[in-house]
């Protein structure tokens, strides 16, 4: 992409700077490596691709993202992890790779290969350079192990130690000079380095953007959006996208996903792989070839594999995926996937789907239902539609002030089964799929609306929807909830991406160009 000064955050020439310069920035705490951040980043450091992670414990998971830096925390049993992995992945280091891990030439200085060893893998490990007080220590360790273990156990040790380090498993920030106009605090060029690439490749620097906090030129919007630009356009950034809507979409269930239906017999979880494919390549589609996220809600295109192409009664090819369009499709609300997740085992879930809309598409919390209430869905009739066999929620006086919000909603999609799959007629009677989104605050969304294709186009025009897209994609990158000393930073984001017209890679540039994203909160030893 080239750049567009005109629809990112930076400031256009002539125009004053706005007065989130002057508002106080929010903290930034310490991050411990997610477990995908973890598995990325041994791989981009050793090359060893065995997914270590895949045994540790589950992130906590705060709004349906796992990189909450308050709720993500070392555990004892995450720590026993760390050490174990540590020693395997140093293990494999040694004995695959020693010669260009830890090169030493025939009759070298043992000592002195160590102590570069240590110095050029610390760097790239901590992800900046060490500190004197750092390479002594390892210093001391290498040449301490070298008599007993020799020279590639003593490398083995060291990287052993190296990545159960919290330098290696947080993203730490050092101590740095608050400006004397607001007291914020500017991250360091390989705290920046570090911000830009766990955002945007969910790894590690890589060599262009070490050489740009080497050289001190991540210090400027300018800068900054030169380099997100760049990583915008790397293999990485396609997979970080798709982990952002894996954790926003809360899609942990669709791979082992079980629905019943006569096809299926008495129930499957054959699909959920597919249905998971499926989705990650419609979300490609709309980041990197269309682009704009009005195309997030109204793209008629869907990926089929197979199985699927036969569910919903279209062609396929013979293996992997197929790109088909389908007249009944209305994006992201409609994919398969997405309605057979948002669907109970043997039929369809208005409510659940009802939720979902309001509160990841429209930023707008639901509250839990009374205890109560038994929020069991009704058992299926044959003789009704889901939606009347619903329609107790709305004449229930102690369910209908939060059901008025949700089903009006959810109704909207009953046009599709617990497969997925449109229908006009459930159980021998015409579905109705009108509805009424309401209280929004927003009237390009509340009122009346007849299906998805309604109800998607409503999204697609929605400022609220677009904040709430916005929004959700600057509470990942800084890993955590947006506070109040947020409110600047998410009205430049939000500002970026309307002036933007809605452009998804711009979004993201904007998101690196906020105030949120380039300052913290001085702390108590910073403080003048």
């Amino acid at each position: 992409m080239e750049p567009n000064p005109a629809s990112t955050g930076v400031t256009p020439p002539g125009e004053q700077p706005g007065v989130c310069e002057a508002a106080p920035k929010p903290p930034s705490p310490i991050a411990l490596l997610t477990r995908t951040q973890y598995d990325n980043t041994v791989e981009d450091l050793l090359g060893d691709t065995t997914r270590p992670s895949t045994t540790f414990p589950a992130e906590n998971q705060v709004e349906g993202f796992r990189n909450n830096v308050y709720a993500h925390q070392a555990s004892p049993l995450l720590v026993e992890m760390f050490q174990g992995a540590a020693e395997s992945i140093a293990a494999r280091a040694v004995s695959t790779r020693l010669d260009t891990l830890a090169p030493c030439a025939a009759g070298a200085d043992a000592v002195a290969c160590g102590r570069s060893f240590v110095r050029s893998f610390g760097m790239r490990a901590f992800r900046r350079p060490l500190l004197d007080d750092e390479a002594q220590i390892f210093d001391g360790l290498f040449e301490r192990s070298l008599a007993n273990e020799g020279y590639a156990g003593a490398v083995e040790l060291v990287l052993t130690a190296m990545l159960q380090s919290p330098q290696f498993l947080y993203r730490i920030d050092s101590i740095g000079t608050p400006t004397p106009e607001t007291g914020a605090v500017a991250f360091g060029p390989y705290e920046m380095a570090s911000r830009l690439s766990y955002f945007l490749t969910g790894s590690m620097p890589d060599a262009e953007l070490f050489e740009a906090a080497a050289a001190n030129r991540l210090a400027t919007d300018e800068e900054i959006e030169t380099q997100a630009r760049r990583l915008i356009a790397t293999p990485r950034a396609r997979q970080m996208v798709r982990e952002f809507h894996h954790q926003w979409l809360r899609l942990d269930n669709l791979p082992a996903l079980m629905r019943t239906a006569s096809e299926l017999g008495a129930g499957s979880t054959e699909l959920g792989r597919d249905w998971l494919a499926s989705l990650d390549a419609f979300v490609d589609h709309v980041y990197w070839e269309a682009g704009n996220a009005s195309a997030l809600f109204t793209s008629k295109r869907v990926y089929v594999t197979p199985r699927l192409a036969v569910l919903y009664e279209t062609s396929a090819s013979a293996n992997g995926l197929t790109a088909v369009e389908l007249p009944d499709r209305a994006g992201l609300i409609t994919q398969p996937a997405l309605l057979a997740l948002l669907a109970h085992p043997d039929q369809s879930a208005p409510v659940l789907r009802g939720v979902f809309v309001r509160e990841r598409l429209m930023c707008l919390p639901v509250p839990p239902p009374p205890p109560t209430v038994n929020n069991m869905p009704p058992d299926p009739d044959p003789n009704a539609t889901t939606r009347e066999r619903f329609r107790v929620h709305t004449e229930s006086d102690e369910c209908r002030a939060c059901h008025q919000l949700i089903d009006g909603v959810g109704f909207g999609l009953e046009a599709y089964d617990q497969l997925g799959r449109y229908r006009s007629e459930e159980n021998g009677l015409p579905v109705d799929v009108s509805g009424e989104v309401f209280g929004t605050g927003d009237p390009e969304l509340d009122g009346v609306y007849s299906g998805a294709g309604e109800l998607a186009a409503r999204l697609a025009g929605s400022r609220r929807v677009a904040d709430c897209i916005a929004t959700s994609w600057y509470q990942y990158a800084v890993g955590r909830t947006p506070a109040e000393a947020d409110a600047c930073s998410l009205a430049q984001v939000t500002a970026a991406f309307e002036r933007s017209k809605g452009d998804l890679r711009e979004l993201l540039v904007a998101v690196t160009l906020t105030d949120g994203f380039r300052y913290r909160a001085p702390l108590p030893e910073e403080a003048p």
